[in-house]
């Protein structure tokens, strides 16, 4: 009874990787602005990978159980046996599912602790039996990223809340301080006196990094020959790793290969440093029930030309905060930052109105706070439960 009634209360997110992408920079910033004084957090990480050492360096203990794959069940059944016995151990009284297969792991293992489970869900989910067993699984709470995945999962019949994914304005000011822009020209191979028009997310087609290249190219064409092009991620989790491949051979026969860097992966600061020296973020993706680089951009006063997916187009006001473009209109989207390149003061007041609009929709601390009363709402209700029984 103490994990419920106890002035700290403990709750453990379940990680299903490694790595960082943006499901887990997510879980970061909200584990950062978690209030240390009612809260204390843990992460599950159910599989070895660097995201351990950056969760160790905001002061979040992590517990790493051994890499399998869903299809060894008797693996799976070993690793919600352990997550159960973890969250006995140290008392945690709600564990925190991060994204759609978490759940199988951490509704059950809740379930098997008689604790109380919460569930971050990152999209909509494609039908079928996997799918509809998932979902079978009970949970107190779901805290979807944007209203298309609310009402997916109302419509499903469970308790969800809409909870946009939170930016850190001031983690991001840090960083851009860190990696000035003539550093990074020079790390890059950038030119550092041209206007940099970025786009960044892990490499995978559906973030349309190929549109951004096409695009960028009738921009080049149309005159606009200070500017360079950033292409910064790599292919996250080994998915498509080819496609870098494919974009560099892309800007070859578009002919601008020399006014465009691939980064790769790169450091946090140099994120943030990179978005905070360009003169516009694009973001082209075909499919984005978020997109946290356009939230970010906007946080360091960076305007954004976005395809108007379900994200981008709650996130960017459009002519205010930066400009929307259809999706998959490669020839709107070169226009569109070309009219943008064409106006400084039209880049001024879209960036100037983005900062503000990002810190007060869609900051970490929101995130955290919305986050921390449905996991008091959960423990209220798990001790109601106790007391009736």
């Amino acid at each position: 009874m103490n994990r419920v009634l106890g002035r700290k209360k403990r709750v453990a997110w379940v990680s299903c990787v490694g790595e960082k992408g943006g499901a887990e920079t997510l879980m970061i910033e909200c584990l950062r602005e978690l209030d240390r004084s009612q809260f204390e957090p843990s992460v599950i990480q159910l599989r070895p990978g660097p995201l351990t050492e950056m969760l160790r360096a905001i002061d979040v203990e992590v517990h790493v159980l051994e890499t399998h794959r869903m299809r060894e069940v008797h693996k799976v059944a070993g690793t919600i046996a352990s997550i159960a016995a973890i969250v006995r151990k140290h008392g945690i009284g709600v564990l925190h599912s991060n994204g759609f297969r978490a759940h199988a792991y951490g509704g059950l293992g809740a379930a098997l602790a008689g604790v109380a489970e919460v569930w971050t869900t990152h999209t909509v989910e494609q039908e079928g039996w996997s799918t509809s067993a998932i979902l079978g699984i009970p949970t107190d709470h779901v805290l979807a990223n944007c209203p298309r995945t609310r009402d997916y999962f109302v419509g499903k019949g469970l308790p969800t809340t809409l909870v946009w994914p939170g930016v850190n304005g001031g983690v991001l000011d840090r960083h851009a301080a860190e990696a000035p822009r003539a550093m990074l020209a020079k790390h890059y191979g950038i030119p550092e006196a041209a206007r940099w028009v970025t786009v960044g997310a892990r490499l995978q087609r559906f973030k349309g990094q190929d549109q951004f290249l096409k695009a960028l190219a009738a921009v080049i064409r149309g005159g606009a020959k200070d500017v360079h092009g950033i292409v910064v991620g790599g292919s996250l989790f080994g998915q498509e790793s080819e496609y870098q491949r494919e974009l560099r051979e892309l800007a070859e026969t578009l002919g601008i290969s020399k006014q465009v860097t691939f980064t790769g992966f790169v450091p946090d600061a140099h994120v943030g440093g990179l978005l905070a020296s360009s003169t516009l973020v694009v973001h082209p993706a075909l499919e984005e029930d978020f997109g946290l680089t356009v939230a970010e951009a906007q946080a360091l006063g960076v305007p954004v030309v976005a395809y108007a997916a379900v994200g981008p187009a709650e996130i960017v006001v459009h002519g205010k905060t930066g400009w929307l473009v259809k999706v998959g209109d490669v020839e709107g989207l070169g226009g569109e930052v070309a009219r943008a390149l064409g106006s400084g003061e039209a880049l001024r007041l879209a960036g100037v109105a983005g900062r503000e609009r990002s810190r007060r929709e869609f900051g970490a601390d929101q995130h955290a706070r919305q986050t921390e009363q449905i996991y008091t709402v959960a423990l209220e209700c798990l001790g109601m439960q106790r007391r009736t029984e």
